[in-house]
């Protein structure tokens, strides 16, 4: 099966504007999350891929060790903004 030119810029423009929706409804999640709440977004988002693909390089421990890490990590960012009164 041949794509023609004019097929393939069509589905371009159509595969542009889909993008710039999403866009737009990632900056308006963002704005109103905290955080953690993207932090586990993200992590829910690749566990989720991962199971779609059928394999993955990190094992899900890992993986949830990472999120924990992450987590804590920004805690104590947290705590230092709060110390330094950058909040």
């Amino acid at each position: 099966m041949k794509i023609t030119k004019e097929s393939a810029k069509a589905w371009k423009a159509e595969y542009e504007k889909i993008n710039e929706i999403e866009r737009e409804e990632l900056k308006a999640r963002l704005a109103t999350e905290s955080v953690e709440q993207s932090v586990r977004t993200y992590f829910s988002f690749v566990k989720f891929v991962a199971a779609l693909s059928g394999s993955i390089d990190t094992p899900p421990e890992l993986q949830e060790m990472r999120e924990k890490e992450v987590t804590e990590l920004i805690n104590k960012w947290k705590l230092l903004a709060e110390r330094l009164g950058h909040v």
